[in-house]
């Protein structure tokens, strides 16, 4: 391939056997029916690797019409990150409605700022338009992750830990994106030589992690999913007062509550 950095064609190679890796355990494990929209992730992001290849062997590297074609491939697969994360965080969650229904709030609140962010980005920032909004894209999707990820540790919901890998491996990895196109845009600034292979070695290094780490955790099924039983109000008075009683009525005061908004005329 012209122009293609060895390491980043090691790179590249290394991360689409990882990626065939996790669809095979996803397919053979069974794992799509819970997570039939993650199955989808994977494959788009498989697609997305032939695609940019496809497109680098016949432009070239360096091409400036390359770099914009694999640009444009990258909304497609965002998308499908974004619903393959809500769906996980949906299985956590699934049985407590009134925590889910914040959750998916919160998601839905970083997906409008990101939109709104890029707009402007855009207008102020032509040049950069697209690694500006790339970046604010992981970044209210990692923040929206996160303060739900808050959510569960703090009143100690149970995560099974192939969910829990996965959704651990989404917020390191957007996480990465946000400071590597930080990084990128300062090397760029400071006129720092062969700043673009900096960002390519980083992201993809950081993701070839990730895509390993779900393999080992895709390696085992998911525990049986059954509705967790919960105790008479008394009972939790007496035994679990700071953790059991403080779930179930954030649980009920969210649900009552949002439920409300959708009823009211």
């Amino acid at each position: 391939m012209a122009n293609f950095p060895p390491l980043l064609l090691l790179l590249w190679t290394i991360g689409t056997i990882v990626q065939l890796s996790v669809l095979f355990l996803v397919i053979v494990k069974r794992h799509f029916r819970r997570l039939p929209l993650f199955a989808v992730y994977i494959a788009l992001n498989l697609c997305q690797a032939a695609f940019i290849l496809f497109v680098y062997s016949h432009f070239g590297f360096t091409s400036h019409t390359a770099w914009r074609l694999c640009w444009l491939s990258e909304p497609i697969t965002l998308v499908a990150q974004a619903l393959a994360a809500t769906e996980v965080l949906h299985r956590v969650l699934r049985h407590y409605a009134g925590i889910w229904a914040l959750a998916w709030r919160l998601i839905a609140a970083a997906a409008v700022i990101v939109i709104s962010y890029a707009a402007a980005s855009a207008q102020q920032r032509p040049e950069w338009s697209l690694m500006i909004a790339n970046r604010g894209y992981h970044l209210t999707f990692a923040v929206g992750l996160i303060c739900c990820l808050l959510v569960v540790r703090f009143y100690s919901i149970p995560v099974d830990p192939v969910y829990k890998s996965l959704l651990g491996g989404f917020c390191v990895y957007s996480c990465t994106v946000v400071a590597a196109n930080t990084l990128v845009q300062a090397l760029f600034l400071r006129h720092f030589p062969k700043f673009g292979d900096v960002w390519n070695y980083l992201e993809m290094t950081v993701f070839i992690g990730v895509e390993i780490a779900w393999a080992v955790a895709l390696r085992h099924p998911v525990r049986d999913e059954n509705k967790p039983s919960l105790l008479p109000p008394s009972t939790y008075d007496r035994v679990s007062p700071d953790v059991n009683s403080r779930l179930r009525a954030l649980n009920d005061i969210l649900y009552e509550f949002l439920r409300w908004q959708v009823l009211r005329p």
